[in-house]
Formats: structure tokens, sequence, C-alpha cells
């Protein structure tokens, strides 16, 4: 019998999708299948809108076979998150965001011009993101939770916490290992998210 939780998972830039679907591929014994995107970050598909149609196709493709569908973004792949719960948010359950930046800001050590240098549909990803919270309402915000380590070298904490949503600090340290952990050891975290009904 199939679950009726469903999550399309993003990657971040690295687009990890066989170390996603392994790191989460005990997931359907707790009433959760997950659907790892092929996000194509890079150069493989460099244009921002040929990437959120085929999220949005897959979106459409589980809510009409009666799916509960909800969306963790990963890292660069949370700013795309919050563009897809925007095209589709009345199909959308829950939405994560695992350590993942959805707005523009800097890192004195690494901006987000050096953030986005090998990924322009990223850039163009965070910028539609960083409007679209704006747009969100306190109904919509309640349906996020956000997630993000003490300290991350990577993702600046100010582009992570959206106001008016569920934001957490886990604690830890780094980037990655941050963004594993929630995945598997610390995954009861997301899975509470997902599974409130309202």
């Amino acid at each position: 019998m199939s679950s009726l939780n469903h999550v399309i998972i993003i990657p971040g830039l690295g687009n990890d999708v066989r170390l996603i679907s392994w790191a989460t591929r005990s997931w359907m014994r707790h009433g959760i299948t997950p659907h790892v995107f092929d996000a194509q970050w890079k150069i493989e598909e460099p244009q921002f809108l040929p990437k959120l149609d085929r999220a949005i196709a897959l979106v459409d493709k589980l809510s009409s076979m009666g799916k509960r569908v909800s969306i963790i973004g990963n890292s660069a792949g949370s700013s795309f998150a919050i563009n897809l719960y925007k095209a589709r948010h009345i199909k959308i359950h829950k939405v994560v965001i695992n350590c993942g930046r959805v707005r523009t800001h800097d890192l004195p050590w690494f901006t987000f011009n050096q953030a986005t240098l090998t990924s322009p549909s990223f850039k163009v990803s965070c910028i539609n993101s960083e409007k679209i919270l704006n747009d969100l309402t306190i109904q919509d915000k309640n349906k996020i939770l956000t997630l993000r380590p003490l300290f991350d070298e990577i993702v600046p904490s100010t582009t992570v916490y959206i106001n008016g949503a569920n934001n957490q600090v886990v604690p830890l340290v780094g980037h990655s290992f941050t963004i594993g952990f929630n995945l598997t050891i610390g995954r009861g975290v997301i899975f509470n998210h997902i599974n409130q009904l309202s």
C-alpha cells in the first residue's frame, strides 16, 4: 500500500540525487515517499523556468493521484522550493527549508555573487524567492519549517530565517553536515512537520 505523504526533495548545487535517495531510502517505512528532483543546476539546464515547469508537473501528477505533497529544499534547493510553493501553494501541504538561502545576502568571506557564480538558474531562483517571501500570507508561512545550524560557513543565517515560519536552529556546526543530519538522524523534526494536518 502506497503512502499518502509524498515529498519532493530538491538538492543543492551539487545535485546529489543518488546520495539523497540513499539517505532517504528508509522514509517509506515511516509513511513518507520521497521523490528526489533532478534540479540540473549547472550546465545541464542553465535556465530556471524549465526546471520549475518540470517540478510543477511533478506536483500536479502526485496531487492528481490523491497524494499529500510536501517539498524539502536542501541548500540551493530551498529557494527553488519557495518558487515551487508559490506556483502551487494550494496543492502543497508543507515546506521544509533545509539549511538553504531563500534571499540574497552576503557573508564577509562568501558573497551572493560567488555563491551563484556556477549556476545562473540558482541566482534567478534566489532573487525570485526573496520577492515571493514578501507576498506570502500568515497561513502560507505557517506551512514552512526552516532548519539552520548554529554556524553555517556557506549560507548566512539571515538568508534562511523566514519571519512567521517555524524557524529552528539545529545544535550543529557546518553546512553539508547539518543537511545530512536533518535528512537522517534528525529526520524526526521533518517528519513531525510533514505529518501535521494543519
